[in-house]
């Protein structure tokens, strides 16, 4: 025989749980906190591009465009296509003349400029 304290173990409680949605999901796994956790996570993706790709870039673009600006008659060069000379005119805003060996110029755009080098670094590339 049953204690007459016991609880009855034979009743069947979940119909009357499952009327209500809220006693279903935990209030740690709400729609808005799953949300602001989503966004959260998102933001700190953006920074971490941000800081380690883009605004490295922006920097070097801003060099590169100020070197080409700053490119005057008689600095030593090195071009994208590996090419040392000496810048011997420049033409307009964007061409360069550049002399590659005595009596050899070539007609380049200004941003074909990688570098300008230092005068020790482009001595003994033109004496032939």
């Amino acid at each position: 025989m049953p204690a007459k304290d016991a609880p009855d173990i034979t009743a069947n409680t979940a119909p009357a749980q499952a009327g209500t949605a809220d006693a279903q999901v935990p209030p740690e796994l709400s729609a808005e906190k799953m949300m602001t956790d989503n966004f959260l996570l998102l933001g700190v993706i953006f920074f971490i591009f941000y800081f380690l790709l883009i605004r490295p870039q922006q920097k070097r673009v801003k060099q590169h465009q100020e070197m080409m600006k700053g490119l005057k008659k008689g600095d030593k060069v090195l071009t994208n296509g590996g090419i040392i000379g000496t810048i011997a005119k420049l033409e307009d805003n964007d061409i360069a003349v550049v002399e590659i060996a005595q009596g050899v110029r070539v007609r380049i755009n200004r941003s074909a400029v990688s570098e300008v080098l230092d005068e020790k670094a482009g001595e003994g590339a033109n004496d032939n």
